[in-house]
């Protein structure tokens, strides 16, 4: 090593020092890897970064164990650096500390160890170290692949301090049938981020303890949209009775999604307090929900419905109005001359005068069924 970078290395300058150190990168001897070595405590993380790299370059076995011990360093750039240069120097000494840094929290140094492991020719001794190599590689899904062995890897990558990755381990974690799961999964459904507490939720559908029943309950009263319509989705699969209050209550959800999926869980309870709380959602602003509660409406089959589905007889969408017709006739084959159906068509009669031609056309269709049969 020259005198010049021998005061180089002594400067004050972080950025000084490193051109030091990448000049001793070309160097070959015992002092130019001391000297590199040194470096590597340096109080700067970008003096000791690229004093990692350059020990990668150079061809002396005494660099190993130093770049060993820089895999604990704080900053996970030496850390990557660290891993890159054990991976170039390819001395088979290194793989146990690579295997720990598969585990590492920085996924560039995840990654970066499982390129050099398998630069060493190393191979997986077991299902776990397969599964924390799919994770390292970025393919979180492969990790399913080691069956119960994947558990204990998925639920370390839930508490991962980049939410991708959460979400990732929890959506992985669906596919597997493990009980050790259920527990880390509860609290990724309180996550800070709402796309994991909607994989851990679609995660935990097929569990039918207390503890998850009750998370997905609080769930439906979640900040996100995205988040209440998951928990929705998975308890009424569970076409459970015991649940219709809950969903009486997302009927008035801000969501449409949310609002759909009760209605299609309520269509399955035939209550006459149900058809009182589905006939508003016959006026609702999204189409979809208004065809859906004039279906659910015929099948809740409760005589309650039928005022309310001679209005949606003039619906501005022919789906909904169709659909209204239809469990008119599932309510009553004789709906027309109904007591409730006239009493709908005192109300269609203030529509007539309605500025909108179509809405005027279609009441005077309604009107010219129901009046012959009221006379």
């Amino acid at each position: 090593m020259n005198w010049w970078n021998n005061i180089r290395l002594k400067s004050k300058d972080p950025q000084v020092r490193c051109k030091a150190i990448e000049s001793l990168a070309d160097s070959a001897g015992a002092q130019a890897t001391g000297a590199l070595v040194a470096s590597l405590g340096d109080a700067d993380a970008q003096v000791r970064r690229a004093a990692a790299k350059a020990l990668g370059s150079v061809d002396d076995e005494h660099a190993v164990n130093p770049l060993m011990t820089a895999l604990r360093d704080t900053d996970e750039g030496v850390r990557e650096a660290a891993v890159n240069a054990l991976g170039r120097l390819g001395d088979a000494r290194a793989i146990n500390p690579l295997l720990w840094a598969l585990k590492d929290h920085a996924n560039g140094v995840r990654a970066a160890a499982a390129t050099a492991l398998q630069h060493l020719g190393w191979k997986p001794a077991s299902q776990e170290e397969t599964a924390f190599f799919a994770i390292a590689n970025g393919n979180t899904r492969a990790a399913v692949m080691a069956g119960q062995s994947a558990v204990a890897p998925l639920v370390a990558e839930l508490k991962h301090d980049t939410s991708f990755q959460r979400r990732a381990a929890a959506e992985a974690l669906e596919r597997v049938d493990d009980p050790r799961r259920v527990g880390p999964l509860l609290v990724a459904a309180r996550d800070s981020d709402a796309t994991v507490r909607v994989s851990a939720i679609y995660a935990l559908a097929r569990e039918t303890a207390n503890e998850v029943a009750a998370m997905l309950v609080n769930a439906l009263s979640d900040a996100d949209p995205h988040v209440r319509l998951a928990a929705a989705e998975v308890l009424a699969k569970r076409e459970d009775a015991a649940y219709v209050p809950c969903f009486l209550d997302l009927l008035r959800d801000a969501n449409f999604e949310v609002r759909l999926t009760a209605v299609r869980f309520l269509s399955k309870t035939q209550e006459s307090q149900v058809a009182e709380a589905l006939a508003p959602l016959l006026q609702d602003p999204d189409n979809d929900v208004r065809y859906t509660t004039a279906v659910a409406l015929g099948v809740v089959g409760s005589p309650v419905a039928i005022a309310p589905l001679v209005m949606a007889l003039v619906d501005e969408e022919r789906t909904v109005r169709q659909a209204a017709e239809t469990s008119l006739n599932q309510l009553d084959p004789n709906w027309t001359g109904s007591e409730a159906a006239q009493q709908a068509a005192a109300e269609l009669e203030s529509s007539l005068n309605d500025q909108r031609a179509w809405v005027r056309s279609a009441v005077m269709q309604v009107l010219a069924r129901l009046r012959p049969a009221a006379a």
